[in-house]
């Protein structure tokens, strides 16, 4: 296993078979059972890519002029939720002032 931080590659100074550690860059992975294959991270990938394809259609289907991140932002324990806004049309008061 490689450590990547900050672009350098080496290997893990401390490596066992549920954690490997570089003590040089703060970074610890632990992990347990067999590690995920290419099929099943193409697999999960291709879920996330339908998600964001049904939320998407949901929210066109919404008819508002809102994202939902903007929404939910209207709770006072949400209000950062405007940050994450990526719908170019969104009428929300901060995005157009």
């Amino acid at each position: 296993m490689k450590c990547h931080h900050s672009g350098g590659v080496h290997d893990f100074a401390i490596e066992t078979d549920g954690m490997a550690c570089c003590p040089e860059h703060g970074v610890t992975l632990l992990w347990h059972g067999q590690p995920i294959t290419n099929t099943e991270l193409a697999e999960a990938a291709a879920s996330g890519a339908r998600l964001d394809d049904v939320l998407g259609l949901a929210e066109q289907l919404r008819g508002d002029t809102h994202s939902t991140s903007c929404r939910a932002a209207q709770q006072p324990h949400l209000a950062d939720g405007h940050d994450h806004c990526r719908r170019p049309d969104c009428a929300c008061p901060c995005h157009t002032t």
